[in-house]
């Protein structure tokens, strides 16, 4: 049986083979401007140096690269050598830092055992993967072309950041960028009129109240402001322009990514399990099946070490009557990310993780402490429901009955008391009194008032 160590750059791989006993059978650099298909030429490669070369275990230290996934899917054993230890090795041995010599001891290692194995995720469960990838990726720049066009409008428009309040999405609301984009400097949105601007919202896709948001919008442009010299703001408007292009279309490569990662998440083996967690949507539930995948089992073997992997497991150090328990931050970031904002989602919606954490804060946890140790307990209990094919149920994840008396309950938070509901409808039926008036009023949202009052939902 042969062992095999794979040193890879951006240029070529080095490859080391050796046998059981440790003896270099042959060496090799696969270039890849002069190899087609590195895959073919390495087993061109190892053909010669053994009858069962098709058996050989090849180490890489890094298994997400494209040489390593394709030798993988052509039915070779790949495993992954872990560069830190690696690292360790030639420190410990004196070993000069060279392709070479990192291809060899990649293979000493491989054959000492010191590795992982690849455990490959289903063709299903691997494309969900590089879509959420994807769509964070997207999301990441579509917040950082929202801040560069509201940092933009801070330095000649100020009173263009607040005309779209955070309720109907700000600047990156359809709304205000069809504003913007037809009036990007407040003189050439001074110019508007208000038959200008309801063709600009109907444009846009606002359906109600247009006639009175022009209005608005119109009061909102028309007030004085600072001013630059025409030239220096048709350049500034200029630049407002190519970054008001890039908003759109981070907003729709966002928009359509999140179409097709809810496509791939609806397919995925374990989506009714997760799909079953209050507080878990179509976002949340990818993101996490992405980085667990569809093989959990084989992958992590335990709740424990897939709740190490998730960086939610605390790291233990002693030495002599010294004991101290530090934060694990060799973990997966993705995940340990989208734990804390699954963790925070279900305090608000789940009876168990809302009594967990105020016990948890009560105690003394910080709240991100608290939303770390709900989210090893979410862990934990999704693995074991990935591994016995079992349902989500609060009541078993969090050890309550629910036909108890004393069992946890999500609270709800009213926004309006009995008594202010009677007077929200008394002063609505008086003449003149507007549904803004009567919020502004009791001191709440106008999309309470008509939820809690007038019992229907409020759409814009």
């Amino acid at each position: 049986m042969l062992f095999a160590g794979c040193d890879w750059s951006d240029q070529w791989l080095d490859v080391a083979v050796v046998d059981r006993s440790g003896t270099v059978l042959g060496e090799t650099r696969i270039v890849y401007a002069e190899s087609p298909d590195p895959v073919a030429r390495y087993q061109d490669f190892l053909a010669p140096l053994g009858r069962r070369w098709r058996a050989t275990v090849t180490g890489i230290e890094d298994v997400n690269l494209l040489f390593a996934r394709s030798l993988a899917a052509s039915g070779m054993e790949v495993v992954h050598v872990d560069p830190t230890r690696a690292a360790r090795h030639r420190l410990a041995r004196g070993i000069a830092k060279t392709d070479r010599a990192d291809a060899r001891l990649i293979a000493s290692m491989t054959l000492a055992g010191e590795y992982r194995p690849l455990v490959v995720n289903s063709p299903e469960a691997e494309a969900l993967r590089v879509v959420a990838h994807a769509h964070r990726a997207a999301v990441a720049h579509r917040a950082e072309a929202l801040h560069s066009l509201r940092a933009a409008l801070m330095r000649i428009w100020p009173a263009a950041v607040s005309a779209w309040p955070a309720s109907v999405g700000g600047l990156r609301s359809p709304q205000a960028r069809a504003v913007l984009t037809a009036a990007p400097s407040p003189r050439a949105a001074a110019q508007l009129d208000r038959r200008s601007l309801a063709a600009l919202l109907t444009a846009a896709g606002r359906k109600r109240t247009v006639q009175d948001e022009a209005e608005r919008l119109r009061m909102v442009f028309s007030r004085p402001v600072m001013l630059l010299d025409p030239r220096v703001e048709r350049a500034e408007a200029l630049r407002i322009g190519h970054l008001l292009a890039a908003l759109d279309h981070a907003v729709r490569r966002a928009d359509d990514l999140q179409r097709d990662l809810a496509q791939l998440y609806t397919a995925h083996p374990f989506h009714p399990l997760v799909a079953g967690i209050p507080g878990v949507g179509a976002i949340l539930g990818a993101y996490l099946l992405a980085e667990i995948g569809d093989r959990p089992v084989e992958r992590f073997g335990s709740g424990r070490s897939l709740a190490a992997y998730a960086g939610v497991a605390p790291v233990t150090w002693a030495s002599g009557q010294t004991v101290r328990v530090a934060f694990r931050r060799a973990s997966s970031t993705h995940l340990r990310s989208t734990l804390h904002a699954v963790a925070f989602s279900m305090v608000s919606h789940s009876p168990g993780a809302h009594a967990y954490y105020t016990m948890r804060r009560a105690g003394g946890d910080a709240h991100a402490t608290a939303l770390r140790k709900l989210g090893r307990k979410i862990v934990l209990c999704l693995f074991r429901c990935m591994a016995s094919g079992l349902t989500y149920e609060d009541a078993i994840a969090f050890g309550y009955d629910p036909a108890a008396s004393d069992s946890p309950s999500r609270p709800r938070r009213v926004p309006l008391d009995e008594g202010q509901i009677a007077q929200a409808r008394d002063m609505l039926a008086t003449p003149g009194t507007t549904v803004t008036a009567t919020a502004r009023t009791l001191g709440v949202s106008t999309q309470t008032i008509y939820r809690h009052v007038l019992g229907r939902h409020w759409g814009r």
